[in-house]
């Protein structure tokens, strides 16, 4: 830049007024004027490369939390379901009489594991409701749901047990156990969907 305005100023000498001083002073403002902006736009780019790294960051982080959570909901809902076998072996249905101390005591421990399962269950079912996103969210509450309605027939299923009942059909038994199965398909296909593209 100094180069091309120091003949212009050399030739402005026999006009009367030395105007060397001015270009000079004119080359110097210009050239650091645009040094400026140069390390403006560089800082500019610099600042949305870092964002944008920055978001990326984020949606991974997001997307591994997702994963992780939907993973342990997956497996706290697996051993809710492996409950079904040995329910029904200490309440084999139909009954066939009172069942023994000992199987009462046998029967009872497993309710309460069935209980404390489903407590797991139930607040891993509900951090992936509160992560999302909409469809992922709709799938484990109908996790939860089938869990509650397998819960609910495994209690009746121990009370008749118990008490030596014989009622006509297992209560709500196998119905509610297959749709655990079918609710826990479901929130896996449409889980695996959203990490695909997540």
């Amino acid at each position: 830049m100094y180069a091309m305005l120091a003949p212009l100023a050399a030739g402005a000498k026999g006009a009367g007024f030395d105007w060397t001083q001015v270009w000079t002073l004119g080359g110097v403002v210009a050239t650091g004027l645009f040094v400026l902006a140069g390390h403006g736009m560089g800082q500019r780019a610099t600042r949305k490369q870092a964002a944008a790294q920055a978001d990326r960051d984020l949606s991974k982080w997001h997307r591994e939390l997702r994963r992780q959570s939907y993973v342990d909901c997956i497996v706290t809902y697996e051993k809710l379901r492996d409950m079904i076998v040995p329910l029904s072996r200490a309440a084999p249905w139909p009954v066939r009489g009172n069942l023994s101390d000992e199987d009462v005591t046998q029967l009872d421990a497993l309710l309460v594991t069935l209980d404390e399962r489903y407590d797991e269950a139930f607040r891993k079912c509900q951090i992936v409701r509160l992560e999302g996103p909409g469809g992922v969210a709709d799938a484990a509450q109908g996790l939860i749901f089938a869990a509650a309605d397998f819960r609910r027939a495994a209690d009746e299923r121990a009370r008749a047990a118990r008490a030596g009942e014989r009622p006509a059909q297992s209560p709500g038994w196998n119905s509610s156990a297959e749709r655990m199965s079918d609710e826990l398909e479901a929130f896996i296909e449409i889980a695996g969907t959203v990490i695909a593209v997540d």
